[in-house]
Order: C-alpha cells, then structure tokens, then sequence
C-alpha cells in the first residue's frame, strides 16, 4: 500500500468515527423528539377533554419540553453544519458521462448524504415539536383565560341574602379567636425565651424609627428638588413632574419604615409563614395611601394654584382629594382583611362579604368623585413656555380636552354603577375584578403619567442646552422648537406605549407567562411556517444602524466639502456632484446595512430584482428613467449647479439635482422641476457648461447723415472704457445693413462671467446714448413720406381752400 493510499485510509476510518459519534447522538435525540411529542399528544389530549388540574404545572411542563427542543435543535443545526462543512469539499456527484468516483470517496459521500437526510429530518420534527409546544400554550392561555372569566361571570348569593351574613358572623368570630390564640402563644414564646417588654421594646423602636423618617426624607426631596424646579415657570411637564416628586417624597419613608417593621416583626416571631400574605398586604396599603396622599398634594398644589395640575378650585379639590383617599383606604383594607381571614382560615361567605361590601363602597365613591358638580368652574390652565405662540388654535385644544374628561367621567359612573349592581346581584368576583382592575389601573396611568412628564422635561432641558449653542433666526429657531418637540413627544409616547402594554395585559386578566412569552417574541422574534419573522429589537437596531450610517455620510460630506474642496480649485458644480454622489453611496449602503441588520438574505435580492422588472417594464419605467437620467447627469455633467441652461421647459440657474429632477431657479425667482429624462432627451443651452465666458451683442441705429468711421470709434471706446468687458476676444463692431431709417450697427464684446450679460448691456447702452449725443450723433426713429395724388371736393386740404378763395 502506498503512502497516500495509507492516507486516505486514515482519513475515512476518522471520517467513519466522526457519522458513528453523529449516529449515536441522533440515535438518542430521536428517542428525546419520539418521547417529546408523545407527551404533547398527551397534554393536548388533556385540555381538550378540559382535564387539566393544574395549568400552572401543565403550562411549566410545556416550557420546560421546548425549552429542551430549542437545545436539541441548536445541537442538530451543529451537525448540520459540520456534515455539510465535510461534504463540501467533495463537490458535486459525478454526473451521466462523468467519470466515476472511488470507491472510498463514494462510500464517504453516501454516508454523509444519508447522514445530512436524517439530520434534515430530526430538524423538521423538532421544529414542529416546538410549534406544538407554542400551540398547546396558547389553547392553554386561552383555557386559563376563559376559565377565569367563567369564573366571574358565575353567580352566588347576594350579600344582602341572610344566608350570607349567618355563617360570615360565625367565621369573623373564629378567626378573631384564632388571632387571639395567635398572639397569646406569641406571648407565652417570648416569656420563654427572654420576656415580652425588650421584644415589644424593639418592635416599637421600629415604629418610632419609621415615624421619624417622614420628617427629614420629606423635607430633603422638598428642598432638594421640587423648590428647585417650582422656582421656575410652570409647564404642564413640570407640573407632573413636582406632584411626582411630592408623592416620592411621601412614599419614600413608608418603603423604608415598612421594610424595617417588617423584618423587625419577622426577627420577633411576630409573623410566620402564614402571615406573610398578610405583612405584605398591610404595606401595600400603607405605601398605596402615602403615593396617593402625595400625589394629590401635587394634583391639587393648595398652597401654590400656579402650579395646580388639576383646574378646579381649592375647596372641590379637598373634596375630590378626600374621595380618592376614601377609596385607597377602602380598597386597602379589603386586601388586607381578605388576606388576614384567608391565613386564619375563615369561611368563604366571610371572604365574598368582604369584597362585596368593599366593592359597592368603591363604587359608591368612584360614582360621587366623578359627579359633574365637583369638576364644574375649573380654572383655566396656565400656559406653557414652551407652547406655540399663535393663540388660535388655543381654544380648539381646550374644547377637546373638556370634552376627554368629560366622557371620562360619565366612563367612570358607569363603571361605578356596574361595580356596585354586580356585587349586590351576587356576582362578587366580577365586581372585585373590576373593581381592583380599575383601581390598578388608575396607579398604573398615574405613574405612566409622572414618567412621561418626566421624560417630556428631559427632552425639553435638552432642546434648550442645544438652543443656547446656536444662534438661528428667531422665526427658524420656534420652527425647529416645534419639530423637536413634536417628535420627542412621538417617541416618548410611543415607547411607553409599548413599555406599558404588558401590564395592561396582564391587568386584562392575560397569564403573566403568556405575557412574558409574547414579549420574547416581539424582542427576539418568531417562526412562522419555516418563515423567520424578525424582532421588534432587530428592525430598532436597522433603524439605528441606517440612521448612524447616514448621519456618518452627513459628516463625510461637511468633512469633504469644508475641506479638501474648500481648498481646491475645482468647479463648485463638480463639487456638487460629487457631494451628491457621496450622498448616493452612503444611503445605498446604509440601506443594505439596515436589512442585513433584520436578517433578510441579501442573495435573495435578485429574486427580488427579478420581480421588480415586471414593474420597472410597466409603472415604474418613467421612475427610473429619471433616475437613471439623474446619474447620468451627474457622472457626464452636462449641466451641474450653478449653470445657467435654457431648455424647452424655460431658462434659469441650476439649483439642485436629485435622483428623479432637476431644480431650476428663474429670473422672476420662481422654480421650475425639470425631469432628469428631459435634459438628457432634449437640446439644452448651458451658457456656463466650461467656463463663464460669453458674448453680448448691443444693436444700435444711427442716421444716414452719421458718419460711419466716427460710430465706429465711439462704439470701441464705449466698450473698451467698460470693466466687465475683457481685452481679448477683442470688441469688435459689423455694419449688419442699411436699414429702412437707420444705419444698423451691432457692438459685440465678451465678458468674463456672462451672467452678467443683461447688467452689461444696461450699461453700455447708457454710454452710447450719452456718447451719440456729445457727439451730435442722431439715433433716428422710423419716418415713412406718404404723397396723396387726389383729394375728394369736400376734402381738400387748408390751403387749397384758402387758395380758392
């Protein structure tokens, strides 16, 4: 044997190592797909004979399953990879003619092909293991979702009924029992353990070192922050923004104080396991009064109107901030309550009395704090800096406001009146779901609301740091204001549009896992019949990466044009159109760049090419046949900017060329868009297209009594005496004829910049007038002998009458 042969037998026993370890993986992964889906069959067997006990657990069964098919397939797509790497140099079969291959080279390339046939296969099985996967979590989200407004909609007994209110009294008493056994063995533990004063001592420490927080936190974000701010004009953003920062300041020492008490209750044996539902509620209660007491102190600002947020007078607004905390202390109390009988192990009737009388006192509020009485003779908003100073529209945008919270209102007495019809008729749950949605909500806007406005006054702090760096027009700077902040105002709500969208899901009662779900595909993307639909995350970066490259191609042509074409002597129209072709090249890039970005394969643009020249060889042929004129243009430069041109559309100074026309600016300064196509079909006059030099004829006239030589020399002298006349081509004059009343001459001289042809025509004329006249020079004017051979008898003229007589 050879030393080669020897070779290639080395190389295909590794190779026959290397599909045997492949083999035994897909072995093995075909055991993990065959198992997989035998339990999706299971699991969906179960939901639709609506036999699932915990969908919880069946929902956390079916994450983990395709978490493990995701793996399996990245390990497939592995060995693809690697089969097709081995295949690849084999290149192509030989095909009917070819001569064949050896035997070890055949042998190897049919056990990577059937290898590469079975991979193939396990990736399409494993994909439509995980599109069942995310089928059978949304038939179960749905499940989940229908379930639970089932379970609203399912009527009970009405806490009015007797029935009701018998077994919750006897429950209220037992779990009053229950509390009271609680703290008595608490009692007997610590006497136990050391006493009961050093651990009632510590708890109240607690309670005096949260007490104590209020003062000084309060009075630092006070100082610190909202006098700051409140010294400045008051906008509508910085209104938000110092109720924001009050209602922080209120809420701050409850977070802190309501941590330390709990942690020292909890060192103290106070609250145990059970108990903990019951903590939490009670801060969450605490914390949702301060946030409110807070911010309704911003809302309202009684001691600064200026900076009132809310327009309505002092006195309904404590009505309406009483309202509002009536219902924060309502709602709070029914959690903690409902928490503390759940722990105790009271009976259900005492939990649905709970939140049946909580929700018809919520709703009894929420109808009274919208009531048309409280909100009537509101106070006209101030008005803001940074709003546009032409007052017209100003009433227009007051109405639609009015009318917004008008309707609000009336939404929300119709909620309340629901709220309260639902929880007498016996539809508790339905009530306290509305109920603790609507509450949820209102937090939920208020905080979106202080965000906003945050983020609002950020964007304008940064226009006015921008604005103090540039001196602009004053008209061109409030242009600039309002479109800076009309599209800052755009993103920041369409961001928190979508920041916010979860939340509001799951306040709709959608799983917070299915929420979850749908928001790693938006941020990563999905499949989609084998189609790869990008992320929401990808097509933001595409659009940053085309903005980013643009912006450079902006920097490159400032860089170029403020530099070396700044310091060159090359035409500014050539100028121009390099500018332009730079501009060209850096958006074909950034557009390439951009879809790449989102992931679309560039080698199916010529697909799309091919489909695009069906519409090119129809609609879009004129389009193009401009575009391509533009580039023509601006390669051959027939004309470029700055050139005076006259073409059968008109005559004027080349303005700007884009991709489809050219810009033409008149004498009268009107504008004329020319299509590209037109200057390169038709026959255009380019007075400037190598240099500025042109000819300018002035026609004069004199009398026959004139001497010719003497017109002649005065001529010379008019135009050699001018300045924009040049020396060489030299004046010259040409006796053109002998006209009917006048010796016809005409002056021609060359200027140096012919555009300023009609400025040297003035002025020569000029000249020649005053010359012509020192000189007795007569410029005739037409004069025609008319001689009359008869005249009738009552016609005649005077003097013949006069000869008569």
């Amino acid at each position: 044997m050879t030393g080669a042969a020897r070779g290639i037998a080395v190389l295909f026993a590794l190779f026959l190592a290397c599909v045997g370890g492949v083999a035994v993986a897909q072995d093995e992964r075909s055991n993990e797909i065959e198992a997989a889906r035998a339990e999706y069959a299971e699991i969906r067997a179960a939901i639709e004979a609506r036999e699932i006990d915990d969908a919880a657990a069946a929902e956390e069964r079916l994450r983990t399953l395709r978490d493990g098919s995701r793996q399996r397939l990245a390990a497939v797509e592995r060995d693809l990879e690697s089969v097709e790497v081995q295949l690849s140099p084999l290149g192509p079969a030989p095909g009917e003619g070819d001569p064949p291959e050896s035997d070890e080279l055949a042998a190897q390339r049919g056990a990577l092909d059937r290898a590469l046939t079975e991979l193939s296969g396990e990736k399409t099985r494993i994909e439509a293991n995980i599109f069942e996967a995310n089928d059978l979590l949304a038939r179960l989200s749905a499940s989940r979702i229908q379930t639970l407004y089932e379970r609203l909609l399912t009527r009970g007994a009405s806490p009015l009924a007797p029935s009701v209110w018998g077994p919750a009294s006897e429950s209220a008493g037992a779990v009053w029992n229950g509390a009271a056994d609680y703290f008595s063995a608490w009692r007997d533990r610590k006497e136990t353990d050391g006493g009961v004063a050093p651990a009632v001592g510590i708890i109240l420490g607690a309670l005096v070192i949260s007490l104590v927080l209020f003062g000084p936190i309060d009075r630092w974000i006070a100082a610190t922050f909202a006098q700051e701010i409140e010294k400045l004009k008051p906008t509508s953003a910085r209104r938000v923004v110092v109720a924001g920062l009050k209602m922080i300041a209120r809420a701050a020492p409850g977070l802190i104080g309501g941590f330390v008490i709990i942690e020292t209750l909890r060192a103290q044996g106070v609250i145990a396991e059970t108990g903990e539902p019951v903590a939490r509620a009670l801060w969450f209660a605490l914390v949702a009064y301060l946030l409110m007491s807070g911010f309704l102190r911003g809302l309202f600002a009684p001691a600064n109107p200026s900076w009132r947020i809310a327009p309505v007078v002092a006195s309904r607004g404590r009505i309406v901030s009483r309202l509002v905390i009536a219902i924060v202390i309502v709602f709070g109390l029914k959690i903690l309550l409902s928490e503390m009988f759940a722990a105790a192990g009271g009976a259900d009737q005492l939990i649905r009395l709970i939140k049946a009388t909580g929700a018809v006192i919520v709703g009894a509020l929420l109808y009274a704090l919208c009531r048309g009485a409280l909100w009537r003779g509101a106070l006209a908003p101030a008005k803001d800096d940074d709003a546009s100073k032409d007052d017209s529209a100003a009433p227009e945008g007051q109405q639609s406001g009015v009318e917004f919270w008008r309707i609000a209102r009336r939404l929300g007495r119709a909620v309340a009146i629901v709220i309260v019809v639902a929880a007498l008729a016996g539809y508790v749950a339905l009530a306290d779901f509305i109920a603790s949605r609507f509450y949820f909500l209102a937090i939920f806007l208020a905080f979106a609301w202080f965000a906003r406005a945050l983020l609002k006054e950020f964007a304008r702090w940064l226009r006015r740091r921008l604005q103090a760096r540039r001196d602009k027009a004053e008209d061109d700077d409030e242009t600039r204001a309002r479109d800076f902040l009309f599209w800052s105002d755009l993103v920041i709500n369409v961001a928190l549009l979508i920041a916010l969208t979860p939340g509001l899901l799951i306040l709709l009662g959608v799983p917070a896992s299915n929420v979850s779900d749908l928001a790693s595909q938006a941020l990563f993307g999905f499949t989609i019949g084998g189609v790869r639909i990008p992320s929401l995350a990808n097509f933001a970066l595409a659009i940053v990466v085309f903005i980013a490259i643009m912006a450079l191609t902006k920097v490159v042509q400032r860089a170029v044009e403020k530099g070396p074409f700044a310091h060159s002597h090359i035409n500014p129209g050539v100028q121009n159109s390099l500018i332009t072709l730079i501009g060209y090249a850096g958006m074909i890039i950034a557009l390439f760049a951009a879809v790449s970005t989102i992931g679309f394969d560039l080698g199916n643009l010529a697909l799309i090419a091919g489909a695009l020249s069906v519409g090119i060889g129809f609609g879009l042929q004129s389009i193009v046949n401009n575009f391509v004129s533009g580039l023509i243009l601006l390669f051959e430069r027939p004309i470029k900017v700055g050139d005076w041109i006259v073409t059968p559309s008109g005559e004027g100074i080349v303005k700007r060329i884009s991709v489809r026309s050219t810009e033409i600016e008149t004498w009268d300064r009107a504008s004329i868009i020319i299509p590209n196509s037109e200057l390169i079909s038709s026959t255009v006059t380019n007075w400037t297209h190598t240099n500025k030099i042109g000819r300018v004829i002035v026609q004069v006239g004199v009398s026959y009594d004139s001497d010719p030589e003497k017109v002649k020399e005065i001529l010379l002298q008019c135009a050699q005496d001018h300045p924009l006349v040049v020396a060489y081509p030299a004046p010259f004059i040409t006796w053109m004829d002998f006209g009917n009343s006048s010796l016809d001459f005409d002056l021609r001289v060359y200027l140096a910049d012919i555009s300023n042809s009609l400025t040297v025509r003035t002025e020569l004329r000029f000249a020649i007038f005053k010359a012509f006249k020192e000189a007795g020079i007569e410029i005739p004017f037409p004069q025609r002998d008319v001689h009359v051979k008869s005249w009738p008898p009552d016609h005649a003229p005077l003097q013949e009458k006069k000869g008569d007589a």
